[in-house]
């Protein structure tokens, strides 16, 4: 374990970043057990009650576990501990639907942009049938159908950058953007006719870039969508 002698006043906040950085280098792993309290004084070079008060910071930071008579390990992190927080924000937070706009903006260019370095073929064929799926119901003058599709759409993209957080945290932002604002989303493909085909357009554009495992383009492509939905859903937000 490589670890360095403390020399700032704040002893235990070096500590916590020290081991902070080993996780994040995967030198210390979920489940792996920490040193003990004197080793850890001895290889810091500082006092056990540095340890102690950083062990107690990593602790409220959810980052350790400290089992009584076993020892301090490295916690399991569950995804859910840090979506959780921002699905309640969203909760709350519904009238801030400019923020939400510039959210997916940033958000769903990233996707796209992993997911053309990284779709497996199985997955780019999963987006074209979700693609398909969404012309023939706007086909249908069937909007709520086509609705669906393209969420399930934007989500088999979150899907293909293979980062499990990526593509959770994207169902807790959809999700609460699309149900602040359903009825203005309806409105996107009734009220001009030529927004049906736009859209599927735009989304052909995408899983295009995709396809062509050019991430630039993929990013580019999201925007553009991005932004005519954006540009049309903001006429019937109030």
């Amino acid at each position: 374990m490589d670890l360095t002698p403390i020399r700032t006043k704040r002893l235990y906040e070096e500590i916590v970043e020290q081991i902070q950085q080993l996780i994040s280098d995967g030198k210390l792993k979920p489940g792996d057990k920490l040193l003990a309290e004197r080793e850890l004084a001895d290889r810091f070079q500082v006092s056990r009650a540095s340890v102690r008060e950083a062990i107690r910071t990593l602790e409220m930071l959810g980052v350790i576990d400290i089992r009584p008579g076993e020892g301090t390990f490295i916690r399991e992190t569950e995804a859910d501990d840090i979506i959780r927080p921002l699905a309640m924000f969203l909760a709350v937070e519904r009238s801030s639907v400019i923020d939400m706009f510039e959210m997916r903006r940033i958000f769903e260019t990233a996707t796209a942009s992993l997911a053309a370095q990284r779709a497996t073929e199985q997955e780019m064929e999963e987006i074209e049938a979700l693609l398909e799926s969404m012309k023939e119901r706007l086909n249908l003058q069937d909007p709520e159908k086509g609705e669906e599709f393209d969420a399930a759409f934007h989500f088999a993209v979150a899907e293909a950058t293979h980062n499990n957080l990526l593509a959770r945290l994207f169902k807790t932002v959809s999700g609460d953007f699309a149900k602040a604002n359903s009825a203005a989303r309806r409105r996107l493909y009734l009220d001009n006719k030529l927004n049906p085909q736009r859209i599927i357009d735009q989304h052909s554009a995408i899983l295009k870039a995709i396809r062509a495992r050019s991430p630039q383009l993929a990013s580019e492509a999201m925007l553009i969508h991005l932004q005519f939905a954006e540009g049309e859903l903001r006429k019937w937000i109030v």
